[in-house]
């Protein structure tokens, strides 16, 4: 993320056509480069904790890790509203 172009403000997904705003997208391009991974933790090692499923490039920061709850952090029965309309 902190690579990502910080320059796009609307951008048009390939699948979509129509040109939509930054922050409605889940795309790397943002002017705040900061992104967050859902992972799953598969072992400690002393300081070092071994993930699977981060979608980062070697040497990004960490900013912060918390812990998942699904009974918080997933909501199924949510839309992102212009995606409901594509």
């Amino acid at each position: 993320m902190d690579k990502a172009p910080r320059n796009l403000t609307l951008q048009v997904p390939g699948h979509y056509g129509a040109p939509h705003g930054t922050f409605a997208l889940r795309s790397p391009a943002r002017p705040n480069p900061i992104a967050m991974s859902v992972v799953r933790l598969v072992g400690i090692e002393g300081c070092t904790l071994k993930v699977v499923g981060l979608d980062c490039l070697d040497g990004t920061p960490l900013l912060d890790i918390k812990p998942y709850f699904a009974s918080t952090d997933s909501v199924p029965e949510a839309v992102v509203g212009w995606h409901k309309r594509a």
